[in-house]
Parts: structure tokens; C-alpha cells; sequence
């Protein structure tokens, strides 16, 4: 069984010589490492204004992407062309999340440190049409993260801590009342929760009590709803549901750490899997500083394929963004996604992988989207992209280098 390191020692702050970094191999060796050729199909600026790209989600059928900006506004694009469609501003403090109606995809559901979840109909976007919120007091409860399950019939919202609570808040999408509060599985901020892919009543919440929780919401009772705890021993970013092997009979889920660690855990048995350090992510992206690399998201493939993780290095003017495959215990170079007139300089916050086709989408905080397509170089697509400059910092959303809620304006 891989060992989990205690992470509670504060840190010393070191000093990273960046002008030492980049890739350990030239780019012929790393065009034979990573075999899926990749290229960049369109790329767009959200606005003219400085503005960060906090969370991204997309409709594959209806081609239709929902990128949260740090403004508090939603926008909306095709996600081939990334022709606008419409933006909106949908709160008045920090956007935690964004997520389509599975089931309804002219639905985006947007969650707020406000303290409220809200539907909006994207064909008529001026007021949503839907609002959930904790209404057992008049206390606000800043959410840090939201989701809706596979088939749209409920909704989950996890909190910061509140005094001396934190709390999970699940409703039914067709009413605005609480249909269950969960306030005794974390001691402190929750910084993630996701529904499973398939089973609609099957729930995981994470937090940076070190604590991954799986929930029944089938049974009623709140201690019955409880099912699985899985101690990461750090911090918790970032969860994903990796489906079920069928091969080794084992649920498996990923978990992303303040430390850039990856953690894949048997949610059954309790145990990790696998982990992969950042030195290990590192030595897979073949850079030469561990401390400049950061993981992004674990994307679920297809059955039977290997998940895949979107790490990348964010150096100025030497930055990389890549995939890596995650075989059992053993990371595999995958693609490259290289944006030429970028640099891959941006942090990158959102990204969205689409397992049909194979397309990635990412935005961060240049405020620049991305479509990555699998296949050789095309001609990008014509558009009004703005240059920028990039500025770098080791403060990231996602957990990274000991920060966990989210960047406001």
C-alpha cells in the first residue's frame, strides 16, 4: 500500500531560480515521449479587461461552454469556435462553480460565496429562474463548491466553516427547500463535492481537514447516509470520480492535494492506490523543477481506457501544459498542448475534457480560452485574441502552494 507523508509541517519559503528551468530533454525526444499528437484549434480572450477565468464546464452535444470570470459574470461560447454568445453577470461575489443541467442543457447553474446556487436559462439569462439556499436561519453559508447529479434531480453545495460548523446542503432541483443538511462530517472548509458519473444518489465531499467523504443519498437518516472516509493525511483540493474497473472490481477516485500531489484512492477499501507526488508529475512532464509544476485536473475517459491527468509548469515565457496518463502506479507522457501565440504561460484554473472526442478546453488567468483537438497541426481559428502578459505566482485556487478559496476582484 503507497505511503501517505504528513503534510502538517509549515514549509519553508524558498527561493526558485526559474531562469533554471524547463524540459530535462530536447523537443525531439518529447515528441517521441508523447505520441497523441494534439494542436490548438481556436483560441479567444474573454474581454478586454484583465480578467481571470475561475471555473469552466461545457454542453458536448449542444457545443456550448460556460466559463465563470472573476467579475462575477458568466460567458458563453460555442466550443469549437468559441464564437460568444452571451455573458451575464449571475452574482455579486465570487463564482465557486459551473456546471450545466445534465438533462437540460439551455440550464447553467452557478454557485456563489454568497451563499445562494442559482438556474439560469441561457436563451433569456436577465434574472435565473431558480434559487437554492440554506434556509434553516438567517446566517449565510459562502459555498465553496457545488454540483448537480447525473440525471438533474438533485443538487449539493458544500460550505466554508461557519463558526463552528461546516455544512453539506443537498436539495431536490424541483423545490428550493433543503431536503438534508449534513454538518458532522467536516471540521473545517469544504473545498469540493461531485456527484458519481452514473449513480445519481452516490455523492463525494472533500475538505482541507484532510477528510474524503462518500455519501448514500438514498438513506435518510444522516448517519446511515455516510458510507466510506478516506484520510488523505493533506490538504484537499480537488476530487474526481474515476469509475468503476471492472477488471480489478474497484471504485476508484481521484483526489488533488495543496501539495500538487495526486492521490487515487479504492473507495471501498479505504485505501490508496496509488501517488503521485509532484516530483513524480515532474519527472512525467520531464521538467527540471518539481516546484514550478502543478496539477489540474483528472479527466474519466472512456471504459477500459486509463484516466488522464492535465498537469503542466507555469515558468514565464518556458511554461508547459501536457496530459499524462495515469497507468496503475506509473504516469505516462500523453500529449502535448502547445499554443503557440501563448506560450502556455497563463495558470490555468478550468479545463474540460470531452471522452467522445477526445477535446480539451482550458481558460485561466490571462483570461484566455483554449480548444485543444487530438490530430496534427490545423490552422487556428480566425479571432480577435488580445496579447497579455503573463504574470506569474505560486498562489493557485485549486489548493496549490496553501490556498484554498477562491480569487476575487
Amino acid at each position: 500500500m503507497p505511503k501517505l507523508e504528513n503534510d502538517s509541517k509549515v514549509q519553508d519559503i524558498v527561493e526558485i531560480d526559474m531562469s533554471q528551468d524547463g524540459d530535462v530533454c530536447n523537443q525531439e525526444e518529447l515528441n517521441r515521449l508523447y505520441q497523441q499528437p494534439y494542436f490548438c484549434s481556436a483560441r479567444k480572450a474573454v474581454g478586454l479587461e484583465k480578467l481571470y477565468i475561475l471555473h469552466i464546464d461545457c454542453e458536448w452535444n449542444s457545443k456550448k461552454l460556460a466559463a465563470a470570470l472573476s467579475n462575477h459574470s458568466i460567458h458563453l461560447t460555442s466550443t469549437d469556435t468559441l464564437d460568444k454568445i452571451s455573458t451575464f453577470i449571475a452574482h455579486d461575489q465570487t463564482i465557486v462553480d459551473v456546471h450545466f443541467n445534465p438533462i437540460t442543457p439551455d440550464c447553467v447553474l452557478t454557485g456563489s460565496s454568497d451563499g445562494s446556487i442559482r438556474v439560469w436559462d441561457i436563451r433569456n439569462p436577465q434574472k435565473w429562474s431558480q434559487e437554492f439556499r440554506d434556509d434553516t436561519d438567517q446566517k449565510r453559508k459562502p459555498f465553496l463548491s457545488f454540483d448537480i447529479n447525473c440525471d438533474g434531480t438533485l443538487l449539493c453545495g458544500g460550505t466554508e466553516k461557519v463558526k463552528s460548523d461546516t455544512y453539506l446542503f443537498v436539495w431536490d432541483t424541483r423545490s428550493p427547500k433543503v431536503l438534508a443538511a449534513y454538518s458532522e462530517f467536516h471540521e473545517n472548509d469544504i473545498s469540493h463535492v461531485q456527484f458519481h458519473p452514473t449513480s445519481p444518489n452516490t455523492l463525494a465531499s472533500c475538505s482541507i481537514d484532510c477528510l474524503v467523504n462518500i455519501y448514500d443519498l438514498n438513506e435518510k437518516d444522516e448517519d446511515d447516509a455516510f458510507q466510506f472516509c478516506l484520510n488523505t493525511e493533506t490538504t484537499c483540493g480537488r476530487l474526481q470520480w474515476l469509475g468503476y474497473d471492472t477488471k480489478a472490481k474497484q471504485e476508484s477516485i481521484a483526489v488533488t492535494t495543496s501539495t500538487e500531489d495526486v492521490q487515487i484512492w479504492d473507495v471501498e477499501e479505504a485505501a490508496p492506490k496509488h501517488v503521485f507526488t509532484r516530483e513524480k508529475i515532474a519527472d512525467a512532464l520531464r521538467r527540471k523543477k518539481p516546484e514550478t509544476c502543478f496539477a489540474i485536473r483528472c479527466f474519466q475517459t472512456g471504459e477500459g481506457q486509463h484516466p488522464l491527468l492535465l498537469a503542466g509548469s507555469n515558468t514565464p515565457n518556458r511554461g508547459c501544459l501536457r496530459m499524462l496518463k495515469m497507468s496503475q502506479d506509473v504516469l505516462e507522457p500523453y500529449a502535448i498542448l502547445f499554443d503557440e501565440k501563448g506560450g502556455n504561460s497563463q495558470t490555468i484554473r478550468g479545463a474540460a475534457f470531452n471522452p467522445a472526442s477526445g477535446q480539451v478546453v482550458s481558460g485561466g488567468e490571462d483570461g484566455i480560452i483554449n480548444v485543444w483537438m487530438p490530430g496534427e497541426d490545423k490552422p487556428l481559428a480566425v479571432n480577435n485574441t488580445r496579447k497579455v502578459k503573463s504574470k506569474f505566482t505560486f498562489e493557485r485556487f485549486d489548493g496549490a502552494y496553501g490556498r484554498i478559496k477562491p480569487y476575487s476582484k
